[in-house]
């Protein structure tokens, strides 16, 4: 692989990245040819794999597991969504791949087929009937009728991984889709601790907005192409933050199959922590979002260290157990797995 990018090539990524800031992306397809696709695919589209793999790390640490062995990736782009899901979730038998590109199509299919050889890539129209649907950084494209018309796509699906940008803009959508989704019968989970509606959504939270970051692999800053990119573009490779939603159809109860199984207990991690915290000299202002809706509270160095270290650097799932009192934060546990989750 090459050292540098060429000034051809960082012309090509200026103009790629004006089309998604500008909102002009949505507007045509903005391939120009192969040499586009390759290039996306080693810059912005791996920024976008780091995302989704704080994601699936994240369902992989909740031991979650697909209900469908099918996936449809939609606006798939170069593919990195489903790859990445691949990669964490091997069961899975086929991909269908969409985009309104058909050279993208193409090119996903390819980058599939090179690492995955075994899963089927389909490139027939999309079909989310009983498949898990991943979607990734679509909404700055999407009018408002082609969102509709997504949404009505996903009704049939078994499950949907969403991942957006991260922005104020994307992940207030985000929540209202997810609002419309839990209307038709979808139960979340993750990143929500409850299933009850988004409280971001409350005209008194219009300045907050449901986002997390993700940490860029070491390598990225070792790496003299990463640190061109960045100086060229003027690009923070160290801030990754990343809206998302992960619903799925009910599954019957232990009950239902078996009714004298015992029903598994809730877990108490009920607050999720939003962001980063806002740090000041000697305490912390967390904000957390509970099924009572979003709090911001003070956390203290004195009162909890090891907790206000966890939660300035999560090494998990940021949800946690607290103890609170007048809006203060006495203590608290971190998420952590029933048992060391496989990851691959």
């Amino acid at each position: 692989m090459k050292s540098r990018f060429s000034t051809a090539e960082l012309n090509t990524l200026r103009r790629l990245r004006a089309g998604f800031l500008d909102g002009s992306a949505g507007l045509s397809d903005y391939w120009r040819s192969e040499s586009d696709l390759a290039l996306y695919d080693a810059t912005f589209a791996q920024r976008i794999g780091w995302k989704w793999d704080a994601v699936l790390r994240e369902l992989q640490l909740r031991q979650w597991q697909p209900a469908s062995e099918h996936v449809l990736d939609w606006g798939c782009g170069t593919g990195i969504a489903s790859r990445a899901f691949l990669a964490a979730f091997p069961n899975t038998r086929s991909v269908q791949l969409h985009d309104r590109s058909q050279e993208a199509r193409r090119f996903a299919s390819a980058r599939l087929h090179e690492t995955f050889p075994s899963v089927t890539a389909d490139l027939s129209r999309p079909d989310a009937t009983d498949k898990t649907v991943l979607l990734s950084h679509v909404l700055n494209e999407l009018p408002a009728h082609a969102l509709q018309q997504l949404i009505a796509l996903l009704r049939n699906a078994a499950a949907v991984v969403w991942v957006e940008s991260g922005t104020h803009t994307t992940s207030r959508l985000l929540s209202e889709a997810r609002a419309t989704l839990l209307g038709t019968g979808f139960e979340p989970v993750a990143p929500c601790p409850h299933s009850s509606p988004c409280p971001m959504l409350d005209p008194k939270n219009a300045r907050h907005w449901c986002h997390h970051f993700a940490q860029p692999p070491p390598a990225a800053f070792q790496d003299a192409r990463w640190e061109q990119f960045r100086r060229e573009l003027g690009i923070d490779l160290r801030s990754l933050p990343y809206s998302f939603v992960v619903l799925q159809r009910p599954t019957p109860s232990p009950q239902a199959q078996h009714p004298e199984a015992e029903r598994p207990e809730a877990t108490p991690f009920r607050h999720r922590l939003i962001g980063k915290p806002r740090e000041f000299k000697g305490h912390d202002k967390v904000l957390t979002c509970q099924e009572e809706g979003l709090t911001e509270w003070m956390l203290q160095k004195r009162d909890a260290p090891e907790l206000l270290s966890e939660m300035r650097a999560p090494s998990g799932v940021p949800s946690y157990q607290l103890s609170t009192q007048n809006g203060k934060i006495l203590s608290g546990t971190a998420f952590s797995p029933p048992e060391a989750p496989r990851w691959d």
